[in-house]
């Protein structure tokens, strides 16, 4: 089985809980823009953008640390030393978020309780650590058994959340199952509204445990320095990196409400709700992305020394962006559908205009991802530390400027200009420290054209609903066709 093949059977693994469990995460869209206004989904949106940073701050690095020394030392030490390096780390800053609750509860302002504060501090706690165990699953190749673990808490936090979130209210309302009506009265209080958002995350999270358990008992909890210090030196740079990185992703989420134009006629919390369903539907450009980072960190590392790497590096790059840009049509040009399904309320529709950019810009990212390898394969992380804060630079003034110009797009905008200097940067160092032959010249005929049936199709009107539909789904389809005609044979060719 070729290189590439390989890669791609872990991928499909990690993109089994990839891609389930944001289908599964997608369920939640519908439910939460049916049972909860704007501003509402708007606060949820926020404290996930912080929970988003402070894993950063409670990992800072280690797993890719552990993945780059792992291969270099005693792997047992490796081990020990960054599952009791992030263990500390989470006790330590799970303990001062939960005794300062109160204060930050208050410092966010938009309906935080100090009990949802609470509930995060202990789901942070939680998630720093499983983090090293489930890097030990990726290092040892154990997809299989990720994907089934998370694939099987996300689903009962979906089971949770349609509990918490319709049945225990209608039956609180007397809508249905009135024998039960009285029971329900004793163990649901309504006025945690989306409080049990959280509950449902922590009581799911909870499941990782036992599920984690045989990697959890092998923890000796020691830090040997020897092995550990060069780590740390490793995993600063990306923890500066992850910080920025993440504040790219979800730097929105923190600053729209503030700067959103109230010319507009709606708030900033309830344009941040409205924003986010947009930006929801855009991380399925992330799916991929996600599995592909997952299966490949481990898979560079592995290869570096192969003599082939660099070409190898190339095509991955050139499957990656031709699979991403076909995701990126079927999205667009099926916006309208997409949204019938998973926004409920019109009012979360008013943002969908933006989904095409957002999802180049998600495209953006997975190249950037892809070009990292440079910097991560000569521990020259430093490098990715630079581009991540350009890019959170970018995110920041991008945001705070253009969104009170252009409102919805002004952030969406920010987001393409952000991950594509990342990648222009990344690229043209990294000719130079690690060449690697990238053909980038049909990648960007590939997305031309994709751009051009995404909005060309918007001169072609269609007064039925249905049948407009129906069309755009034939031209995504054809357009599938189209891109497999062209690669997919190369794909197999080269495979054998």
């Amino acid at each position: 089985m070729s290189q590439i093949k390989k890669l791609a059977g872990q991928t499909a693994y990690y993109g089994i809980s990839s891609i389930l469990g944001r289908v599964l995460n997608f369920l939640l869209l519908p439910i939460w823009t049916d049972r909860l206004v704007a501003n509402e989904y708007g606060a949820v949106t926020e404290l996930y953008a912080y929970v988003a940073l402070c894993l950063i701050v409670y990992t800072f690095g280690m797993e890719t640390a552990f993945f780059r020394f792992s291969n270099k030392s005693n792997k047992k030490e490796a081990y020990n030393s960054t599952a009791t390096a992030v263990l500390a780390t989470s006790t330590i800053f799970s303990s001062l978020i939960f005794i300062f609750s109160e204060q930050i509860a208050n410092l966010l302002g938009n309906g935080v309780e100090q009990q949802y504060v609470q509930y995060m501090a202990a789901i942070l706690f939680i998630d720093g650590l499983i983090a090293i165990p489930f890097a030990k699953l990726r290092l040892e190749q154990k997809a299989l058994k990720f994907a089934l673990i998370k694939v099987g808490v996300i689903s009962i936090t979906i089971i949770l959340n349609l509990l918490f979130i319709i049945v225990l209210p209608d039956i609180h309302a007397g809508k249905y199952l009135n024998g039960l009506q009285e029971t329900v009265t004793k163990i649901y209080n309504p006025s945690l509204g989306i409080g049990y958002i959280f509950i449902a995350n922590l009581l799911a999270n909870l499941l990782y445990l036992p599920l984690l358990w045989k990697e959890l008992l092998q923890i000796r909890l020691s830090i040997h320095w020897t092995t550990f210090k060069p780590m740390l030196a490793y995993a600063l740079p990306i923890f500066l990196m992850g910080l920025g990185g993440m504040f790219n992703e979800q730097g929105y989420a923190l600053i729209l409400k503030h700067v959103f134009p109230e010319e507009s006629g709606i708030s900033g919390s309830d344009a941040l709700g409205v924003f986010s369903g947009a930006f929801k539907l855009s991380v399925v450009m992330m799916l991929g992305i996600q599995a592909f980072r997952y299966a490949a960190e481990p898979f560079f590392f592995s290869h570096a020394e192969n003599k082939e790497a660099p070409a190898l590096f190339a095509r991955i790059m050139h499957y990656f962006v031709v699979f991403n840009i076909v995701i990126l049509v079927a999205v667009a040009l099926n916006t309208e559908l997409i949204g019938d399904v998973f926004l409920r309320n019109d009012t979360y529709k008013e943002a969908l205009f933006v989904l095409p950019i957002l999802l180049i810009a998600k495209l953006f990212y997975g190249v950037y991802v892809n070009l990292s390898v440079w910097f991560k394969l000569t521990d020259k992380t430093i490098f990715g530390t630079y581009y991540a804060l350009i890019g959170a630079i970018i995110t920041l003034i991008g945001n705070l400027l253009l969104i009170n110009e252009l409102g919805y797009y002004g952030s969406a905008v920010t987001a393409l200009v952000c991950y594509g200097a990342m990648s222009v940067m990344c690229y043209l160092r990294g000719r130079q420290a690690f060449p690697i032959p990238y053909n980038f010249k049909p990648l960007f005929i590939y997305l031309i054209l994709a751009i051009v049936v995404i909005y060309g199709i918007d001169f072609i009107h269609i007064d039925n609903k249905w049948l407009s539909y129906g069309f755009k789904l034939l031209v995504t389809a054809a357009f599938a066709g189209a891109m497999f005609l062209l690669e997919g044979r190369k794909i197999q060719y080269k495979s054998t």
